[in-house]
This record gives structure tokens, sequence and C-alpha cells, in this order.
């Protein structure tokens, strides 16, 4: 079965079968969609909540939670995907680094909301979650059943 790696910043998207898989979710937040109609997942590795065209202008679109999600939403649809049938996963969002909080929210804080924000905007439910925290994780999505699993080092791993 084919693994394809989602590095950060980084949307990738499979049809039919195959895993997506992203290391190093720290403050930044693991985004899946899939179709089960269509059968089409895909992923992104969000790294920042907002992004800044003028001080980043050759930023892939995945690395901000505000170019990532559209961005997602419009290659999952390229391969087939409907949006009203897609369904959202999201892990990370960690708060790895304390002193680095602005308006009381940490880096993770602020990415899992500019997500969540996102995905409501475009009327995608989040049917499953692991977030927050203070550990950081990797995600993987099997294409063909939709499911997500997340692993934290010295855990089980999750299903969400």
């Amino acid at each position: 079965m084919q693994e394809v790696f989602v590095n950060m910043g980084q949307i990738r998207v499979l049809q039919t079968s195959g895993i997506l898989t992203t290391v190093g979710l720290g403050s930044c937040v693991g985004v899946t969609l899939h179709d089960p109609v269509a059968k089409v997942g895909a992923m992104a590795h969000v790294f920042l909540a907002k992004s800044r065209p003028e001080r980043d202008p050759n930023a892939l679109p995945g690395k901000y939670a505000d170019t990532a999600i559209p961005a997602l939403i419009s290659q999952a649809i390229a391969k087939g995907a409907r949006q009203e049938r897609l369904v959202a996963k999201l892990a990370g969002g960690a708060n790895l680094f304390a002193n680095l909080a602005t308006n009381n929210l940490s880096i993770g804080a602020q990415n899992i909301e500019a997500v969540i924000q996102q995905l409501n905007l475009f009327k995608i439910p989040i049917i499953g979650k692991d977030v927050a925290g203070n550990h950081g994780r990797k995600m993987r999505l099997f294409i063909e059943s939709g499911i997500v699993v997340v692993t934290t080092a010295g855990q089980e791993s999750i299903e969400i």
C-alpha cells in the first residue's frame, strides 16, 4: 500500500487507497478531509494560523490555516470529492512553547481555533480530533476507510 508523507506546509491528496502520514505535529495541526463515497482523502500540515502574504509571498498554501483549508478542499474536489460529503479530523495543536503564547493563547491553540473557523466557514463537519495538550503526535489517514490513527510517543495509538 502506498504511503505518502505530508511535510510541514504541504497538502497531499490520494484517491481509492493508500495512507497519508504526517509526523512532528507539535503546535502544528494536521487536518484530514475524507469523502467516503469517492474514497478521496486529503491532508494538510498547518504550521501557523494566519498567512502574511507581504512577509511570505512564496509560502506553500498548506502552511497557514486560512490558505490551507480552501486549498485542501479544492484539491480534494479536483480528485473527485464532493464538498458536501467531506468530513474533517484534526490532530496536534499542542502547547510545546508556553512562553510564546500571545493573547493568552498558545501557538497550538491559535492554530486549532483558526482551522476550526475555516472548516466552519466551508461547512465541513469535524468528526474526530485529538488536539491540545503538551505532546507531539503522528497522524495517519487510511484513504479507503477514512480511519485516522494518531500516535503519541510512549502511548497507545488512538483512532479518531
